[in-house]
């Protein structure tokens, strides 16, 4: 493949705006639940540091863990996935600021 082919590909997950509405999404969920991080590492059957870390994207979840922190949080991965659409929308329909072009 091409240089600027592979230039014009998505950026990795990780670096994408959408992330942090992931990141955010869980945290919220948590939030919502009343659950501090110490209260659903316990309910995880992990520690505080596994939370902390998820929520800052340093370890990344798969679908699994996912589903775990949502029924640890009294809800679902449905729910969950529609949370971070209807975010991800938001932000994509919002309109951009200008940035004047340097002279």
């Amino acid at each position: 493949m091409a240089l600027k082919q592979q230039a014009d590909r998505a950026q990795k997950s990780l670096y994408r705006p959408e992330n942090q509405i992931f990141l955010a999404t869980l945290r919220a969920m948590r939030m919502r639940a009343g659950l501090t991080q110490r209260d659903l590492a316990e309910r995880l059957g992990r520690t505080q540091n596994y939370v902390t870390a998820a929520e800052r994207g340093v370890i990344r979840l798969d679908g699994l863990q996912i589903r775990d922190w949502c029924q640890e949080c009294s809800t679902d991965l449905i729910a969950w996935a529609s949370e971070v659409e209807q975010s991800v929308r938001e932000i994509s329909t919002a309109p951009r600021k200008r940035v004047p072009k340097a002279k």
